[in-house]
């Protein structure tokens, strides 16, 4: 049985709002997921596992209707889905009352249940969020099952998939040593935006599809796997669209302003335009120049500049010049401390940074 396993769509989000790029992440997030159910036609996937967080917020009944068409075009695949915390299923929710397509499969109770996939001879347990948070271990007794709730023998053969979504205090809290030894074939969980998959246990959380914000740092997308008579395969398919990444750009005692406009411009396009990044200026400077940080965001998707780098000061002159201020007093003070000049050379430089980011500040 072929199946993939995704979370937190989060459709509806606009990530980065007040950026020139933020509208376009919002529509980035929707055809991300049409094109990851164009996969799932493409390789006549099984089962589609959603844990969770299919939307951003309360979905409206039109967008359920537009994600429900999509849902219905599948051919061979199976949707089974659960609310998570972000579009719980709360007295308002559309959720509640919806008409999904025959092949979908939408947990509506609070509390954990199970649906038997006969064709697959799959036994998929979960349940839906009704409020934005749940601090209890709903997962931690949960065990898979050998009878129907009428008592018909279930197959001795068939799958078990526990579908979840939370792993922290505020969205139920999971022992993982305990989920592990509880016996599924495949544990798919939502809730943390960055994929793990605990390979010798087949339990993985998907990841978000799509970053959905700066905290999403590194490669995006989804979990793809077989499960057969004697094993659980689970590989991570990168698929996003954009990446959230940290850039970091070095530099000298005698770079320039247009330098460093020309070494960034250069470090983008290595690093690729389509990603997303938080600017990080390291190394050492010359203590006149200061770099200027709206430039350096026009120059593509910044997000943030960072100014790492510390002045290259010439420590004599500087206490020639503040030998009456609280500066001189700190370089004097250091001359006269009983350590070596490695370490005093190392405070120095420290204490200067500090004088700086405080004069910066002012």
């Amino acid at each position: 049985m072929k199946f993939i396993h995704t979370a937190d769509i989060h459709l509806g989000a606009q990530p980065d709002s007040m950026t020139a790029w933020s509208r376009a992440r919002a529509d980035e997030i929707w055809e991300s997921f049409y094109r990851l159910l164009d996969r799932a036609e493409e390789e006549q996937t099984d089962l589609l596992l959603i844990a969770g967080d299919l939307f951003h917020r309360q979905p409206l009944k039109r967008e359920l209707k537009e994600v429900n068409y999509h849902f219905s075009k599948l051919t061979h695949t199976q949707v089974v889905a659960i609310a998570g915390n972000h579009d719980p299923m709360t007295g308002q929710s559309n959720y509640l009352d919806f008409e999904w397509a025959p092949n979908v499969a939408f947990f509506r109770k609070n509390h954990m249940s199970y649906i038997y996939l006969e064709h697959l001879n799959t036994v998929i347990y979960g349940m839906s969020y009704d409020r934005k948070e749940i601090r209890e271990g709903l997962y931690d007794n949960v065990r898979p099952m050998k009878r129907f709730k009428d008592g018909r023998p279930l197959p001795s053969d068939a799958i078990h998939i526990l579908l979840g979504h939370g792993g922290d205090a505020d969205h139920i809290p999971i022992q993982m040593e305990r989920l592990k030894r509880a016996g599924f074939d495949y544990v798919a969980l939502g809730h943390i935006h960055k994929p793990h998959l605990y390979q010798k246990a087949a339990i993985a959380y998907a990841g978000a599809l799509e970053p959905v914000d700066r905290g999403d740092e590194g490669e995006h997308g989804y979990m793809a796997g077989i499960i057969d008579e004697e094993r659980t395969l689970v590989d991570f398919v990168p698929f996003a669209k954009r990446a959230y990444r940290k850039l970091e750009v070095p530099v000298t005692a005698d770079m320039t302003g247009a330098e460093l406009l020309d070494r960034t411009r250069t470090a983008l396009a290595e690093a690729g335009a389509d990603d997303i990044y938080s600017l990080i200026l390291s190394g050492v400077r010359s203590a006149d120049v200061s770099f200027d940080r709206d430039r350096l965001m026009q120059l593509g998707n910044i997000l943030s500049v960072t100014d790492q780098s510390v002045p290259d000061y010439d420590y004599y002159r500087l206490y020639q010049e503040n030998a009456d201020n609280i500066i001189g007093m700190f370089i004097e003070r250091l001359k006269t401390m009983p350590v070596d000049q490695a370490v005093r050379d190392k405070a120095l430089f420290h204490g200067m940074r500090a004088f700086d980011h405080a004069q910066r500040r002012d």
